[in-house]
């Protein structure tokens, strides 16, 4: 990916100063390239450049994602997009298995599947998973009742479609005039009828039972209904999470009657971030799941977070707020006793 960024300190041994805007790009193994020459790591990058980003809007550009991360936990989003400490990025199968599964669909769609080649930026994932992985999609998109009825809608198919909006949450063209930044799994645009359907591919879900019950928000549906509908012009847009796995589709359809609603929905949720001081800790079980928890809580990075509990984050965030360094927690049968030997010594310090 490649960004506009602001010189904030004169680049050593190059003709780059303050205030110059910069090209840079991301590379997949996280290293950056700064004027499509010179080679660094992030820690370089960050101390000599920051984003170029939408005047007047300190955090920008915004996704989906990004406001959600602020939503389930405030100070996760103060690490992760202000602090930004340094941090080893574990490899995550799941992660990369969407991915994959992602990209079998895109080609498939438009029955461009002899173009098809496995990405390279894999880390966790062997030639035999992904072996694995692309005969599950093959197997889904042939023999699929949602899948054949999404692949036979009428209209012009856009996977991956990315999509920008500003300030007022209307379209624009590019990431640096962008409030918020998507991308639409596929996109299907029907001119005949002024019809629009959004589609975005899910992975994992423990089963369909469970996917009915407790439904995902969505919020990410919502957004790409504000920006299809000022697009195209559409009227009725017709959005689903399709779970793959399972063969199910969560469905939610939109008119052009809610669109100032939801436009309004996600400025206050963005105002809210902007307007944040305090970035508070929202602790709960899925803090074991964060890259922060070892600098925000005290729970080694290296646990086994299925060996944990809710109460094992909450004694260790207690002791570590009380600038102790904590005892290793390694199973959650023995987080009593920790805490009390955690209370008593300091009790005695």
């Amino acid at each position: 990916m490649i960004r506009t960024y602001i010189c904030i300190k004169d680049f050593p041994n190059t003709n780059i100063k303050v205030g110059d805007e910069i090209e840079i790009e991301k590379l997949d193994d996280g290293d950056y390239i700064i004027d499509g020459a010179i080679l660094t790591i992030a820690e370089i990058t960050y101390e000599y450049f920051k984003k170029k980003r939408l005047e007047g809007w300190q955090y920008s550009p915004y996704s989906h994602s990004k406001i959600e991360s602020w939503v389930s936990c405030p100070k996760k989003f103060e690490w992760n997009y202000i602090i930004k400490p340094p941090r080893v990025e574990m490899p995550s199968p799941i992660l990369e298995k969407g991915t994959l599964f992602h990209a079998v669909l895109e080609f498939h769609i438009n029955d461009n599947l002899e173009n098809f080649d496995i990405p390279d930026q894999f880390k966790a994932l062997t030639s035999k998973d992904c072996e694995k992985i692309i005969e599950q999609a093959l197997d889904f998109a042939e023999t699929s009742s949602i899948y054949k009825w999404i692949k036979n809608l009428p209209g012009k198919k856009i996977p991956e479609q990315e999509i920008f909006l500003g300030a007022k949450l209307e379209p624009v063209e590019t990431l640096e005039v962008s409030l918020i930044r998507g991308f639409i799994d596929l996109l299907v645009y029907d001119e005949k009828t002024n019809a629009c359907y959004i589609f975005d591919w899910k992975t994992g879900g423990k089963s369909k039972e469970d996917l009915k019950k407790w439904p995902k928000p969505k919020d990410q549906l919502e957004l790409y209904a504000v920006w299809a509908n000022q697009v195209f012009g559409a009227d009725y847009i017709e959005t689903a999470f399709v779970y793959v796995e399972h063969d199910y589709m969560a469905k939610y359809i939109f008119e052009g009657s809610d669109i100032d609603s939801l436009k309004k929905k996600f400025k206050d949720k963005i105002h809210n971030i902007e307007t944040d001081n305090k970035f508070v800790k929202n602790l709960s079980q899925l803090c074991l799941w964060c890259d922060f928890k070892e600098i925000c809580i005290g729970i080694p990075s290296n646990v086994d977070p299925r060996s944990l509990t809710k109460d094992d984050v909450f004694n260790s965030a207690k002791a570590f707020s009380k600038e102790q360094k904590p005892t290793p927690i390694t199973n959650s049968k023995n987080s009593n006793f920790l805490a009390k030997i955690r209370d008593k010594s300091t009790k005695t310090s």
